[in-house]
């Protein structure tokens, strides 16, 4: 009899114990979500950002251009596309460079001094970086499944419009409206 007393006991406590750790779970995993939604929160407060290294080196942040609107191009100077859509790139920025700013980002195996030459003869006047295509970054991956593909952040560094192909100069002014 004191063995079924002191079973039944230890069920009932067992019971308790379990219902008690499900309801700290339930209890951690809404924090863990409230968590979540604070980070979010915060992360969309700042915006997104990235960093790659331009020609010389030195590391260029998207952050950097806070309160512009900024247009990111993945390109290749092997990709018709690309070299197609570069003048209207280099127009719009000509033109509104005081709301905006454009970071062209070559997204392929070649020597900087290829490169260079590439953004002189194509007069580009933006910065340019290089991604390293063998170890690509997160952003990198998302972004270049196919070139050209162009990412545009609001002044908040929020992303507001992406396209794989080419962009034209109507299509930036049209996401943009620089002159409103």
């Amino acid at each position: 009899m004191k063995i079924n007393i002191i079973l039944i006991l230890l069920i009932i406590l067992s019971s308790c114990s379990q219902e008690n750790q499900e309801s700290q779970s339930s209890t951690d995993s809404t924090e863990s979500t409230q968590d979540q939604i604070n980070k979010l929160q915060i992360a969309e407060e700042k915006g997104f950002d990235f960093s790659y290294p331009d020609l010389e080196g030195k590391q260029v942040k998207l952050s950097d251009y806070r309160g512009k609107w900024v247009v990111v191009n993945f390109w290749a100077t092997w990709c018709p596309p690309c070299r197609k859509e570069i003048p209207d790139f280099v127009k719009f920025k000509s033109l509104y460079s005081d709301k905006i700013e454009i970071l062209g980002i070559n997204n392929e195996d070649a020597d900087n001094s290829d490169i260079q030459d590439f953004v002189f003869e194509y007069e580009i006047n933006y910065p340019v970086m290089r991604a390293d295509v063998y170890n690509p970054s997160d952003f990198s991956r998302k972004n270049t499944m196919g070139l050209p593909t162009t990412v545009i952040f609001n002044p908040q560094g929020i992303e507001v419009a992406k396209r794989v192909g080419p962009m034209h100069f109507d299509d930036l002014v049209d996401i943009i409206k620089p002159n409103s």
